[in-house]
């Protein structure tokens, strides 16, 4: 899962090589998605990705999501920001780099820039949103502890990745579909 996800990573930073745009300011959104990679590396803050069709009301983000003002500015503050239109030949290519089909799609990246956080496919509400970057905005993976076979005694802290998480994370996706 790990190779998949660093795979992803460098491949799309290799398809937005090419472009000479200035690296926006922390409350600005980069439509370069390897760009805003970059930066997030250079930075050390997460990168906040929301892939979306801004045509089309159905697959596009909320407006006043992406706007910083309020206390949203304060938490989109501790972000890169990159928003990708799918509906151009670079956005199909950084949405399959991430295979999503339907959008809006939002993900969050570790301040490394080599781990996947947090995604989310479709609209979310306004709680969820401010709770989603309020969690993540330090860019550091989320840790849980789970017993050793049954043996009380024994635990194991580990990020959010775990076989059983990943089982039960797919399951809820594929019943929200």
């Amino acid at each position: 899962m790990i190779r998949y996800l660093t795979a992803v990573v460098i491949a799309v930073s290799l398809l937005a090589a090419g472009s000479q745009a200035a690296t926006p300011s922390a409350s600005q959104w980069q439509a370069d998605y390897g760009k805003a990679l970059s930066a997030t590396r250079k930075d050390d803050r997460p990168l906040l990705i929301v892939l979306d069709v801004p045509n089309d009301p159905q697959s596009a983000v909320e407006a006043k999501r992406l706007q910083a003002d309020g206390q949203q500015a304060k938490l989109l503050g501790a972000y890169q920001l990159c928003h990708v239109d799918v509906s151009t030949e670079y956005g199909k290519r950084v949405a399959q780099a991430f295979r999503a089909k339907k959008f809006p799609f939002t993900a969050i990246i570790d301040k490394t820039g080599s781990t996947v956080l947090y995604k989310k496919l479709g609209q979310l509400s306004n709680e969820e949103w401010q709770a989603t970057l309020a969690k993540y905005q330090k860019g550091l993976p989320t840790y849980h502890t789970s017993f050793y076979r049954g043996d009380a005694n024994t635990s194991v802290n580990s990020p959010g990745y775990c076989p059983s998480c990943q089982r039960k994370a797919q399951l809820r996706a594929q019943q929200a579909h």
